[in-house]
């Protein structure tokens, strides 16, 4: 039998002094909630980045294929290239691909029939592209109809944009497509066939959907031409791995590959800045998590200084004496642990099933606060601070070897 951990479990178990069983008590409800805030904290930053991802996966893919531009985020290029078949069939059987699909993307200045006007991006796809609604981006039940001999005339705006024009679907509009070849502006009357929302504004308030054979109408480039493919993978975190696969494999110049970290470095490197901030909540969050058990310990052990004494005179080594009160921090770190991560757990499975923290989605992309529990970050939480904890619980452990035996045996 263990006799450090057996006096231990005594101890723990023993009605102490009213201020001492107070202390202990704080020390362990700090530790609760530092450890509930590390794991709502890490849950916070990992649904933001997930849902933002997820967010700009649904409307870009991960990976855009396109003539090499030293800007990747504009992705506007006049110099149109033929769709090629080949291309197409072999990135989609290479592993790790779910689909590709061909695009255009041409600037337009929309007008509407209260004079309202807005200027963005209008993305052509072609009938196979995806325009249905998932858990990030909302289609209403209005879709463009490909079934025209010669183009569709639908467009499909972003919910931001349709409000900022006060139009609704089935209204109709004027584009202008400006050229700097042509003198004047071509002019097309499109009918608004429906609407979707991601809540990004970089993606709301810039892009639209429509045929990508009126955009070749418009640029007068013929059936083939587009200007890039959008790569969809199914695990996001290999895109940096099949995009450069796919541009050393079956590109030839000018294609190149970018990732969405290469078009929207402003966002990635937000995500990247609340990395940080958890980085410290997570520290702030330990260092008083140790501060309070030490201080707990330190008590406990002037408490106990006659128990102590009376050990020592009875043989005691002082390492055996020294891990009666190590474990006693366990046992008060563990119980802390325990309550705070069933705490940290129940406040996010609240937000996340029935919502009660909501956010601005102008500013944070979207309405409420996200949460993503990843077990293996609760668990590691959980070690990392009994471990952090009981490394610097050797410090004031080491008080007990100060203790004179004949002073605590008359201690009271």
């Amino acid at each position: 039998m263990n006799l450090s951990f057996y006096i231990a479990k005594r101890i723990a178990g023993s009605h102490s002094s009213g201020f001492s069983r107070f202390i202990i008590r704080l020390a362990t409800i700090a530790t609760a909630i530092s450890v509930a805030i590390m794991i709502i904290s890490v849950a916070v930053v990992s649904g933001f980045k997930s849902n933002i991802r997820d967010k700009m996966f649904a409307f870009w893919g991960q990976i855009e294929i396109t003539p090499f531009n030293a800007n990747p985020s504009y992705l506007i290029n006049p110099d149109p290239i033929s769709y090629n078949g080949t291309l197409v069939r072999d990135v989609r059987e290479l592993p790790g691909v779910q689909s590709i699909h061909p695009f255009i993307l041409k600037p337009a200045i929309l007008h509407a029939e209260n004079g309202a006007m807005e200027g963005l991006k209008l993305k052509g796809i072609s009938p196979a592209y995806p325009l249905s609604s998932n858990a990030v981006i909302a289609f209403d039940d209005q879709s463009i109809n490909f079934k025209t001999a010669a183009y569709s005339k639908d467009i499909i705006l972003s919910q931001t944009t349709l409000n900022r024009l006060k139009s609704k679907v089935g209204d109709t509009l004027l584009a202008f497509f400006l050229d700097p070849d042509q003198q004047f502006p071509r002019v097309r009357k499109l009918h608004i066939a429906g609407t979707y929302h991601t809540g990004m504004s970089e993606v709301d308030q810039s892009f639209a959907l429509c045929d990508i054979r009126l955009l070749r109408r418009i640029s007068n480039w013929d059936s083939t031409a587009i200007n890039g493919y959008q790569v969809t993978v199914k695990d996001y975190k290999k895109a940096d791995a099949i995009g450069k696969k796919i541009y050393r494999t079956f590109l030839k110049p000018p294609l190149y590959t970018s990732t969405m970290e290469d078009i929207y470095p402003n966002i990635y490197g937000w995500l990247g800045l609340m990395d940080t901030n958890t980085y410290i909540i997570l520290i702030i969050m330990a260092v008083v998590s140790v501060i309070n058990l030490s201080t707990a310990l330190l008590i406990f052990i002037l408490e106990r200084a006659n128990m102590s004494g009376i050990l020592k005179s009875m043989g005691m080594p002082q390492i055996k004496l020294q891990g009666i009160f190590l474990y006693h921090a366990t046992i008060i770190a563990f119980k802390g642990i325990v309550f705070g991560t069933v705490f940290g757990l129940v406040f996010c499975l609240l937000q996340q099933h029935a919502p009660f923290i909501h956010l601005d989605e102008s500013a944070y992309y979207m309405k409420d606060m996200p949460i993503r529990i990843v077990a293996w970050q609760v668990i590691l939480i959980d070690v990392s601070t009994l471990v952090f904890c009981l490394i610097f619980m050797l410090i004031p452990s080491l008080f007990v070897r100060r203790i004179s035996l004949i002073k605590a045996i008359r201690f009271r």
